[in-house]
């Protein structure tokens, strides 16, 4: 199950990466869709989160039997699933900030959206860059520094493009 979640996770990587992208190219004024992008990746990422609390469950009861949890060790195994459940309550934000009214407008874009988005977006950073090196080992890939150094130079420039494009958006939004 976790290489199954592995690839799973790659393929949302990467649609996440296109969606994010022309996101922001969109924000910034062109004019690019990705709505069927992003519903695929979203049924994706609810399967992915599904699969992550059957894992999480499988260490916790491990834990149990084991009788201890290495709580210290743990953190960033904890850190890693906290993020993922925060990643899905920004989600939200991101889908209703962003989806057209029944009159075809997009809702008002305010502070309180710009920083729901920033905050995905640094959400989503800390959990996929926390997840690469595992990522990359689950899917048997080998000489992991220099391949996880480049793919955490290139998703982080993509990221910062992101949260660029949304403070653009908001900046565009609020001159009008």
């Amino acid at each position: 199950m976790r290489r199954v979640n592995a690839i799973l996770s790659m393929i949302i990587l990467v649609l996440f990466l296109i969606h994010g992208v022309l996101g922001a190219f969109n924000l910034m004024g062109s004019n690019v869709t990705s709505k069927v992008l992003a519903w695929v990746m979203t049924g994706l990422i609810g399967l992915h989160a599904v699969i992550g609390v059957i894992l999480t469950i499988q260490t916790l009861s491990a834990q149990k039997k084991a009788g201890v949890s290495y709580r210290k060790e743990n953190r960033i195994f904890w850190a890693r699933r906290i993020s993922g459940y925060v990643i899905m309550i920004l989600i939200f934000f991101h889908i209703t900030a962003f989806t057209l009214s029944s009159t075809g407008t997009l809702p008002e874009f305010h502070l309180f959206r710009l920083l729901t988005q920033l905050l995905l977006v640094i959400a989503i950073a800390f959990h996929v860059l926390s997840n690469v090196k595992p990522m990359l080992i689950a899917l048997g890939i080998k000489k992991l520094k220099p391949k996880a150094g480049d793919l955490l130079f290139w998703i982080s420039l993509l990221l910062l493009v992101m949260a660029v494009g949304f403070v653009i958006y908001y900046l565009r939004w609020n001159a009008v």
